[in-house]
């Protein structure tokens, strides 16, 4: 199999549970990975020998890979520790144009707390949100509500005359100053066809704030 090599000082998402923690590579040889300790919030993740880690990888021209590494060991080079990886495997890339996101104003309608056990149908309490970023993969929104992390949503997004139906599930909460809580949501169970109308969305704000630059 040919060697997929990466890149020194290139980006790295590891995906962890529900969070996205960053990290960045620091030395790439023939036998290990060498990467920063990966960090979210000020937390940083404490991973064990032999445990297999889920990594995206923003090589330093415009793509984008998904593969995974197992823990070597945990060093410390010149009192910063880092964590030695196994060469990467599983390697896929990844289409870019669905992680492209864009910031954006506008208020999401008919947004709720999906009830699974209820098929949905437990809470019918419909809240109105602002919507402050959006890609094909998720969106980040700003709420008066308070939700916890994991709930899973649905809402609408509208598209000029048509509304998106979309579930999502809330892997972030921030609080701001106004005491507002702001949601990273991951969508989930979002078919080929959904999915390409909100990348559709996502590219015509980009056309749109082009033109008024």
């Amino acid at each position: 199999m040919k060697k997929f090599d990466v890149v020194i000082n290139s980006k790295l998402d590891v995906k962890w549970g529900s969070e996205i923690y960053k990290s960045i590579v620091q030395d790439s040889n023939n036998k290990n990975l060498l990467i920063s300790i990966p960090v979210v919030g000020g937390v940083y993740l404490t991973l064990k020998i032999g445990e297999e880690i889920d990594l995206i990888y923003y090589d330093n021209r415009i793509n984008i890979f998904n593969f995974k590494c197992r823990v070597i060991n945990r060093i410390i080079e010149n009192n910063i520790p880092y964590y030695s990886m196994t060469l990467p495997y599983d390697v896929i890339k990844i289409q870019r144009r669905n992680y492209v996101r864009v910031d954006t104003v506008q208020v999401i309608k008919h947004i709720k707390k999906y009830d699974e056990e209820m098929n949905g149908q437990g809470n019918n309490k419909i809240y109105n949100a602002l919507l402050l970023d959006l890609s094909g993969g998720g969106m980040r929104i700003k709420l008066r509500e308070k939700l916890t992390k994991s709930d899973i949503i649905i809402a609408k997004i509208c598209s000029e005359n048509e509304e998106i139906p979309i579930k999502g599930e809330i892997v972030r909460v921030d609080i701001t100053d106004d005491k507002r809580y702001i949601y990273g949501i991951t969508f989930c169970e979002l078919d080929n066809m959904t999915r390409e109308k909100i990348i559709g969305i996502v590219f015509k704000i980009m056309r749109k704030q082009r033109e008024l630059q």
